[in-house]
């Protein structure tokens, strides 16, 4: 959380070093319980990992309510890395993928007939983000706004006015933007574990956690190149 007159990008950006650490360390548990087929022990990790995740989110809100831009362009991202994301996440799709690669023999034909429904709802709600992403890429280029920056250094009173009640409104639609994919994000994660056994919960949060280590980059560009 950001103490008071610290910059929230350096406060989250501290905060997501301790929670990748959490993270790496959720890794060592999930792979060490690999072979474990008590339910409730399994249960009991699983629930810490989604706390972890859950964690993150709501730093992540609170990040944002104060300085959204950084969101966008993380910079404890690397550049690399900032081409990928997908509203500020990864794309709520590819839980599918990993999905198929982790468990997908596993799953029986209930088990394919519910993720196929909500694979269908995840997409529906993807094109809707888009959308609204484009609408605000669109406003950051028509006037008044793209007027308005072009001539910052001579704007008079009245103009700056407009100008900063530009600035929040496209804040307020970045935030609303993030939020519903981060939204998108945790709820597609959420329906695809009710439907998962204890067993591939573990196997699929393994994965999970695996990509958010250093193979994250190499993992996501080749799932790009293979659905485009």
């Amino acid at each position: 959380m950001a103490n008071e007159g610290q910059p929230i990008g350096r406060s989250f950006s501290e905060f997501f070093v301790s929670w990748e650490a959490q993270h790496k360390i959720y890794l060592d548990k999930l792979l060490t319980h690999q072979n474990d087929t008590e339910e409730d022990s399994l249960k009991y990790l699983v629930e810490q990992v989604l706390g972890h995740y859950q964690e993150y989110y709501q730093e992540k809100s609170k990040a944002a309510e104060s300085d959204v831009f950084i969101m966008f362009s993380p910079p404890w991202f690397s550049s690399y890395e900032r081409t990928l994301l997908w509203a500020t996440g990864f794309k709520p799709s590819m839980a599918f993928q990993l999905v198929k690669e982790t468990v997908g023999v596993d799953l029986n034909e209930e088990q394919k007939r519910r993720i196929a429904v909500v694979r269908e709802e995840t997409r529906r709600m993807e094109r809707q983000i888009m959308r609204a992403m484009a609408n605000v890429q669109e406003s950051v280029a028509a006037p008044p706004f793209c007027g308005l920056v072009k001539r910052e250094a001579s704007l008079v009173d009245g103009e700056v006015s407009e100008m900063e009640k530009a600035v929040e409104q496209l804040k307020a639609a970045m935030v609303a933007v993030m939020k519903d994919a981060d939204y998108l994000r945790q709820h597609t994660a959420g329906e695809v574990l009710e439907i998962l056994s204890p067993a591939q919960k573990r196997k699929l949060e393994s994965a999970v956690i695996a990509i958010r280590s250093a193979a994250f980059v190499v993992y996501v560009t080749k799932w790009e190149v293979r659905v485009q």
